[in-house]
């Protein structure tokens, strides 16, 4: 028959099982917080298309916008291709990027510079409501629309 085991025998291989289930335990947190990160890289990577696209609208709109409110230092031609750039930013490619104070601020230009860029046609505003109607769907739910 076997002994007893001792005091210290039964803490001894009580403190081995609790190392094991640690090291499990520990194994499984860096596990998740590994995944956790891809996830978050991969997240951002996807985010990356739409953030450089609205880079690139935004400053073409800024460039656009100089332009219109500098109408004295440039001639009648580059006024012209302003306005009709700014026009379609306004209508359709800024309104896909655009968050709502950006949204209100191109209103409020159009309104400074020349009233008539904020006059749509009925061929422009189906235009502009169909970019607002494409946004949702283009827009990643992890890039902030304040």
């Amino acid at each position: 028959m076997a002994e007893p085991k001792s005091r210290f025998e039964l803490t001894l291989s009580f403190i081995q099982v609790m190392a094991i289930v640690g090291g499990v335990v520990v194994s499984l947190v860096n596990i998740n917080a590994t995944r956790v990160r891809e996830l978050e890289a991969r997240a951002l990577e996807s985010d990356k298309a739409f953030v450089e696209l609205r880079r690139k609208v935004y400053l073409d709109a800024v460039q656009q916008a100089a332009i219109l409110a500098n109408q004295g230092d440039y001639s009648q031609s580059e006024l012209d291709t302003a306005r009709r750039r700014f026009r379609a930013l306004y209508v359709a490619e800024l309104t896909m990027v655009e968050d709502r104070g950006v949204e209100a601020e191109m209103v409020n230009l159009a309104g400074a510079v020349d009233p008539s860029l904020a006059r749509l046609t009925p061929e422009q505003r189906a235009a502009y409501n169909l970019a607002k109607a494409l946004k949702p769907g283009y827009i990643s739910p992890r890039v902030s629309q304040p």
